[in-house]
């Protein structure tokens, strides 16, 4: 009897916690890493010759060439690119990891940052004609989905079982840092739970270890081997792969708090500026860009909130940025940081307009978005980046969205749209902003 007292007193055990690394704790819950040494490349020191980290095993090569193994492999290969940084995000090094033998599902994600009401169909033809531009091998599928709503998800779960039961084949998911990977694959964690490796998916039971998630961060390197996730199509494998540091890529020059602010979370404002000669924009202390000649031209702004936007005179663009960086002009978030970036390198383009209809070219920024340039004639535009990054030109991925409720003016502190909205601001005073234009 008191034995059975005794076992009615004690509490219901629960699940013991998943027990992780001081590693995975520190990226998992404080978006962080112990030392800026164990990230991927070695961090903003890195930033220069990311392949010689301290860590051989945290080195972008050896990552390279992990996935690279993959050739060697007949396996269902699903590559995921980030929507938002479509041409910052898309592997270079695909045809050299996809064996002939190997289908290739590609997954556009952050389907949900683009503007609401677009096209999809329209989305899907670009993804396409810009995966034959980069030389792409035959993409056996093409996904538009969002890891964070789980739109388009259950159709990309049924098509990726089908294919791996139908050919025998397990599956590696593979893409550069960022792109949402890990997302991902928590997301087909959830979807299919009983088919978890470890088999932790069902309700826990008495000294049951919690279900595990995948480590998830904005910092590059949250993976560093090959890891089985799941079983899917019955006996086969799925596994996750290391995130992929793509040198162009303005984000591996970020601090993880700066990285944190211009990674986009929700879907942003688009804002378009209408630039003349002698006129810069810069985005944030990060980058600049000028109309150096020619007509006036729109430019629309497809950016994280975060990164403020601010109109100014070619002449005093230097001075302004250096003047208010970690102020009016965020990231960086300082005037250290700012010279820790050094000077920015310009690149020349040349625009020909399409006229007002639509946009004709996006300049892409790797790493941050995309600025749509819409307008007639023709202009010269000059770009500047920090030492390393380039800026890469493309079809518009949006061409009509510039006249969509983008437009806004610059009050001297912030975006004002026709409404009467703040559409970003500065981040200073209405002083100090007035004082930089």
């Amino acid at each position: 009897g008191a034995e059975a007292e005794a076992g009615a007193a004690r509490p219901p055990s629960r699940p013991r916690r998943e027990a992780v690394c001081q590693r995975c704790h520190s990226l998992r819950y404080q978006n962080r890493l112990p030392s800026d040494g164990l990230r991927v490349g070695g961090g903003v020191q890195g930033a220069d010759d990311p392949d010689a980290a301290s860590h051989a095993e945290l080195r972008p090569a050896h990552f390279r060439a992990l996935i690279r193994s993959l050739r060697s492999k007949q396996c269902v290969v699903v590559c995921l690119v980030d929507l938002f940084d479509f041409h910052g995000s898309l592997v270079p090094e695909l045809p050299s990891i996809v064996g002939e033998d190997s289908p290739l599902m590609l997954v556009a994600n952050k389907v949900d940052l683009l503007p609401k009401g677009i096209h999809q169909p329209a989305v899907e033809r670009w993804v396409r004609a810009e995966c034959r531009r980069a030389s792409l091998p035959h993409l056996h599928s093409l996904d538009l989905v969002s890891a964070r709503t789980g739109a388009g998800m259950p159709q990309l779960l049924a098509r990726l079982e089908k294919l791996m039961t139908s050919r025998r084949l397990d599956a590696y998911v593979l893409g550069a840092a960022n792109a949402g990977k890990s997302s991902l694959l928590n997301h087909i964690l959830a979807a299919s739970p009983t088919q978890r490796v470890d088999g932790s998916g069902r309700a826990g039971k008495r000294g049951e270890v919690a279900a595990p998630q995948l480590t998830t961060s904005h910092l590059p390197g949250t993976t560093l081997g090959f890891v089985k996730t799941a079983q899917l199509g019955g006996r086969h494998a799925l596994y996750d792969t290391p995130g992929l540091v793509l040198p162009n890529q303005l984000t591996t020059r970020l601090t993880a708090d700066e990285l944190a602010a211009v990674v986009p979370k929700r879907r942003g404002q688009p804002v378009s500026l209408r630039l003349e000669e002698g006129r810069s924009l810069l985005l944030g202390g990060l980058a600049r860009l000028d109309l150096v000649a020619g007509r006036p031209f729109l430019f629309t702004a497809y950016l994280s909130d975060a990164v403020t936007l601010h109109p100014t005179a070619t002449a005093k663009a230097a001075e302004v940025r250096r003047k208010h960086a970690g102020g009016v002009l965020t990231p960086p978030a300082s005037l250290e940081r700012l010279e820790a970036l050094g000077e920015l390198e310009e690149h020349e383009l040349r625009v020909e307009g399409r006229g007002w209809g639509e946009a004709a070219v996006d300049v892409v920024f790797p790493g941050l978005g995309w600025i749509a340039v819409t307008g007639a004639g023709e202009c010269s535009v000059r770009v500047a980046l920090p030492r390393g990054v380039r800026p890469i030109t493309r079809e518009p991925l949006l061409p009509e969205e510039s006249w969509r409720k983008t437009a806004a003016k610059f009050t001297g502190a912030k975006l004002v749209n026709a409404r009467g909205q703040t559409r970003r601001t500065g981040g200073g005073s209405r002083r100090s902003a007035r004082r930089g234009r």
